[in-house]
């Protein structure tokens, strides 16, 4: 039976670290042979630093995944939406792989990360690096917890993992996007207005009655047919004393889910997710993680 890469469906950690490679040209046969190293790296970590609850994932971009395996592709791996706003853009990067490392130590991260570096080099550019932390109990940097309806225990692996497509089994569609906050905009908002932007109260994050149609969360907390969240949300805050923003990763056993949600969140001019006011989005990509079993597979099938 096929099993998810640990990254996609773990715990929340306090660090994370984002590496965005581009690959090479010419190396795409050589970088193949080397995937599943990258499981050999995360099982070493696991064991030596099993007090740091690592987890990661390797994921390989929409526009760079026909030329490592163009045999198959996962049915709804498309790039990045490009969704037109009057007043809001969403800046479009695209990378040929992504590699999520995250744990309780920072330390133990960029360990990681070096080693992914040593294994990689010669085949692939770093193009991208986000540190990103936990920020007191789970929250943004606008002061409110962060994605609340994010699914817990097995209902995260039925939101994240394909299911429906036997080949690409317990993989999933990955979104990424960093927004850089205007917190001097937003701070002098008082408290209820900045709920009603949100949708929630700040202190517990509950729902704010009645709804505003407008709010993050009505825009954002989209459900499927059956009352379930369509996003695992696993994006942790970043920063450094002049720039604030948040790191949003989202897994999906859909790549439809992330574009559904993306055209809720921009709407129209007249009814769009407030909280984009105050946000602005400078990079997004499409990636998918394969399961663990096809990682190694796709190794194998190195020429």
């Amino acid at each position: 039976m096929a099993k998810a890469q640990s990254g996609v469906c773990a715990q929340a950690n306090l660090h994370g670290l984002h590496l965005f490679f581009n690959v090479l040209d010419g190396q795409d046969e050589t970088l193949k042979g080397k995937l599943a190293q990258l499981l050999d790296v995360q099982r070493e970590f696991d064991e030596r630093f099993s007090e740091a609850m690592v987890a990661s994932f390797v994921a390989i971009g929409a526009q760079y995944w026909p030329l490592l395996h163009p045999e198959r592709t996962p049915a709804t791996l498309t790039s990045f939406p490009r969704i037109s706003h009057s007043d809001h853009s969403v800046g479009v990067q695209p990378f040929d792989l992504f590699v999520q490392i995250r744990s309780d130590r920072e330390d133990v991260n960029h360990l990681f990360g070096q080693r992914v570096l040593q294994l990689l080099a010669g085949d692939v550019e770093l193009v991208e690096e986000i540190s990103c932390f936990r920020f007191l109990d789970g929250r943004d940097f606008n002061g409110f917890v962060y994605a609340p309806d994010t699914p817990f225990g097995r209902q995260k692996m039925l939101t994240a993992l394909v299911s429906d497509e036997e080949y690409f089994a317990h993989g999933s569609y990955i979104h990424v996007q960093r927004f850089t906050h205007n917190l001097t905009a937003w701070q002098a908002l008082s408290q209820e207005d900045q709920e009603l932007v949100m949708g929630r109260t700040r202190l517990d994050g509950e729902l704010l009655m009645p709804l505003n149609a407008n709010s993050h969360a009505v825009c954002t907390e989209l459900k499927d047919e059956k009352g379930q969240p369509l996003l695992l949300h696993q994006g942790m805050p970043f920063a450094s004393m002049n720039k604030q923003g948040l790191l949003s990763v989202t897994c999906a056993a859909s790549g439809n889910a992330f574009a559904q949600m993306l055209n809720s969140q921009l709407g129209n001019y007249l009814h769009y997710d407030a909280w984009l006011d105050f946000t602005q989005a400078d990079m997004g990509a499409a990636f998918f993680a394969p399961s663990v079993e096809l990682l190694k597979s796709l190794s194998s099938s190195k020429a």
